[in-house]
């Protein structure tokens, strides 16, 4: 039986230059909407490329493109990596 770890969490708990997958949103209204109309899907790769001096915001790549969320939208954002 093999085992594989896989840790989940969010958006914002990345490290700058790590990946993870979108598995879906902490709740379900209109943030979470515009979240998914912006490109952050489901079984889209999301990477942290720049977190401001002060944690907020922060910079992410996905679907190449290059997207700024506040820290508290991307708390919203399920992830797995």
């Amino acid at each position: 039986m093999s085992h594989t770890t896989e840790h989940t969490g969010t958006l914002a708990e990345l490290a700058v230059g790590t990946s993870a997958t979108i598995v879906g949103y902490d709740g379900d209204d209109v943030v979470s909407r515009r979240l998914f109309d912006l490109g952050f899907a489901p079984g889209q790769i999301c990477e942290l490329e720049r977190r401001a001096p002060l944690m907020d915001p922060l910079m992410f790549k996905v679907g190449g493109t290059e997207i700024v969320l506040r820290r508290s939208e991307a708390s919203r954002i399920l992830v797995k990596s």
